[in-house]
This record gives structure tokens, sequence and C-alpha cells, in this order.
């Protein structure tokens, strides 16, 4: 079975660089993703674990169906000229500013950068109660990808470049203070996506190096992380210890285990629809509801693996493990086919109308539209291995919201005069005026 799925897998990948000639295009994205996620599946002998696995190549198989022949962008990109006013740089700094002062606030909170550092092991319990100053410190990153998007678009100056460097140092440093690998690597990843579609194609050989030594980091910063420690004697990490070795392996592991501890559970105790609900209800403070819904990998963590950390970290049951552990085997296997080729129907959708819009000049409204299609691309695919309350308000509280509100901040100060309305017209995607 194994060799089947890895053979399947490597067919998808031929035929979606061959059907579609953009290397960052959905489907390609899907199957990088799966393939570096159940990676670990390797070592498995389970045959109904391997059909779970394979139900999950399928959707990436399909994406790749779905988007064959797809448009793609022109091979040089034009630059749009006489479309942005000055000071657009200046405006994406002030719209940084509440994060810069959410993190600084967080980081007192624990007394200092050391305090915050020694607790970053046990981030989940000791943050508990300031999910608001998180939320604010996370827009940071997708205003980021905004300014480095438009400074692409045409030439800029060394002090635009200055300033940019040191505000994306500002987000690594955030990103590192936060934990999470994610947040700090992920930054890179985003990057090489909007140079690809708004300045020149990334080659191939480029983006694997790429994508190698990120991958790289991402098990170091993972065994560091564990052990990370700040006291008189100096800095400590996970490098200095004798840690789990497997620990630094599990990121290949991540759509593996949840389907594992499903299929090895004597019988499944169904969630029956609340972790979904809880995308509606997560907003409501526990204070206030204190049996409210558990988010997906609340709810799989106690339940499933006994609250295996004690509240200290939560294991997420992947999109098919949320649907399954909702509404059974039967049920659950329905609803996520049903809803992954939905989610993956309109991704190609909107992949299409972006790839059509950067047929023509490239202006700095171009450019931040592209920074929006590529967060949410990496939301649904992501949700491959996440779970469906954090992925979506993640999403729409810590980038889309951003985005909008930068945009319409930029459009009433003079930074991005609006498209003139015969434009918005004749756009891609437009009906009615809608």
């Amino acid at each position: 079975m194994d060799i089947f799925v890895s053979s399947l897998t490597i067919l998808a990948a031929l035929f979606a660089a061959l059907s579609n000639r953009d290397l960052l295009s959905p489907a390609k994205l899907y199957l990088l993703f799966f393939s570096i996620f159940f990676a670990g599946a390797l070592t498995l002998t389970s045959v109904d674990l391997w059909l779970l696995i394979l139900l999950v190549l399928l959707v990436g198989v399909g994406t790749a169906c779905l988007e064959a022949g797809g448009a793609e962008r022109p091979a040089h990109r034009r630059n749009a000229r006489g479309t942005e006013r000055a000071h657009l740089a200046l405006w994406i700094w002030v719209a940084s500013l509440p994060a810069i002062a959410a993190q600084i606030y967080i980081v007192h909170l624990f007394d200092g950068i050391q305090g915050y550092i020694n607790m970053i092991g046990n981030r989940v319990l000791e943050t508990r109660g300031l999910g608001p100053a998180k939320t604010v410190v996370s827009t940071i990153s997708i205003l980021n990808l905004m300014y480095f998007a438009v400074g692409l678009t045409r030439a800029r100056s060394r002090l635009w470049w200055s300033a940019y460097v040191f505000h994306v140092l500002l987000v690594l440093a955030i990103g590192l203070l936060s934990g999470s690998r994610g947040s700090t690597l992920t930054v890179f990843v985003m990057q090489i996506f909007v140079f690809h579609y708004v300045r020149r194609r990334v080659r191939l050989a480029h983006a694997l190096s790429i994508a190698a030594v990120l991958l790289g980091f991402a098990v170091v910063l993972g065994v560091m992380r564990e052990g990370l420690r700040v006291d008189d004697a100096g800095v400590t990490t996970g490098l200095d210890s004798s840690s789990d070795p497997g620990a630094s392996l599990s990121t290949f592991f991540l759509g593996v285990q949840p389907l594992k501890i499903l299929v090895g559970a004597d019988d499944l105790r169904l969630a029956h629809g609340e972790t979904l609900l809880s995308l509606v209800t997560n907003v409501i403070p526990r204070a206030w509801w204190p049996e409210k819904p558990d988010t997906g990998g609340v709810f799989f963590t106690k339940v499933y693996t006994d609250d295996a950390w004690d509240g200290a970290s939560n294991l997420t049951p992947t999109f098919l493990g949320e649907w399954i552990m909702n509404f059974g085997w039967g049920a659950g296997i329905a609803c996520f086919a049903v809803a992954s080729a939905i989610l993956m129907y309109l991704t190609i959708a909107y992949y299409r109308r972006t790839m059509a819009k950067l047929r023509g000049p490239v202006d700095a409204r171009t450019a931040m539209d592209v920074v929006v299609y590529v967060y949410v691309l990496w939301a649904v695919v992501g949700l491959m291995v996440g779970e469906v309350t954090n992925t979506v308000q993640t999403l729409v509280t810590t980038q889309l919201i951003p985005a909008l509100v930068l945009k319409a901040l930029l459009t009433r100060r003079g930074g991005l005069p609006a498209p003139p309305r015969q434009a918005r017209m004749l756009a891609p995607g437009h009906a009615g005026g809608a």
C-alpha cells in the first residue's frame, strides 16, 4: 500500500507539473504539504490507516485535475506606473504599530525578555487570557508581506528597502518570541510566493533548495524550543540536552499521528458537530461560558489522548480527522470529501481570477491582492493538518481583516487610488456591481 500511495503521489505531481507550468499552483502546494506532513506514514503497516491517507491524497489528485490548463501568469512582469502616491510605506508602518505595542505589552507582563523566553515551552498555559493581544501581534505578518509585495512593483530607494529590512527583522523577532516555527519560517515562504507572482518566476531548483533549508530549520527550531531557557548561566536550548530524537521529526507525522489515534481507538466518542460550532462560539470568553464547545484540537487532545499534555499543548486532528470525530466513520468521510471538493474548487476559481489580474501591469493594489490570495491558499491547504476553528479564525482576524483595513486606509489617504469604475466592471469575477 505504501508503494501505491507513493507512486500515486509522484504521478500526481508529474501531472500537475505538465498540465500547469505554474510552479506554485494550488495542486503543487497541496501535494508538497502532503509529502511533508504524511512522510511518517512510510513506517506504517495498518491498511485502514493507509486508506485514510489515500483519501487525503485523492483530494490533491482531484485538485491537479481541476487546475489543469488553468490560467498562468505571463513570463515577464510589467509594472504599473503613475498609480501609487507617496508615503505608502509610512502608512504600513503606522498600521504595524498596534502589533508592535501588543508584543511589548505581553513581554512586559512576563517581566521582560528573560522571563518571556523562559515560559515559551509552556506558552499555551502561560498566555491564557491574552488571546486578543496575541491576535493583534499576529497582524504584523500580512502587513509585512504587503510591504514586500508593494516594494516589488517598481524600483525603490535604499531608504525604502532599509526600512523594510528593519520591519521584517521585527516580524522574525516576534515570530521567534511566539515559539512558533510556522510564524518564523513562513515569512520566507510567503516572500517566495509573492516574488514569484509579482516580479518573476521562481525556478524549481531554487524552490527545492529553499524548501529543504527551511525544513531543516523547522526541525532545529523545534528541538531548540523545547529546552529553551535563559538564566545566570547563559542560554540553554534543546540542542544542549539529550532531547527525544523523535521530537525533531514530529513535522513528518503531523498528518499521520491523529489518524493513527482515531484508527486505534476502541470506539469513537463523537463531538456531534460541536468543534465546528466552536467557529462561532470561540469568540466568547470561556469565563463567560465555561462549558462552551471546544475547538477541534482541544476536544481531540482531551478525549483521544487523555489530555496528554495537561493543557500545555494540543494535537490538531487534521481536516479529515475532525470530520470523523464529529460524525463517525461513514458520515465523517463523506463530509470530508464534499467539504474538500468545495474548498478546492473555490480555491482554483480564486487562483484563476488572481492569475487573470496578473496579465496586466501590476500596481500596488494588485500586489496586495496577490498577498491576500497567498494567505487564503496557505490556509486552505494547511487545513489538511490543522483544525477548522483555529485555521479560519486566524485567516479572518489576523490576515483578511488587517489586509482590508490597510487597503481602505491607503485608499482613503491617497496611497492607493481607487480603480476606475470601468476597470471594476471589467474585472474578472465582477457581477452586477457587487
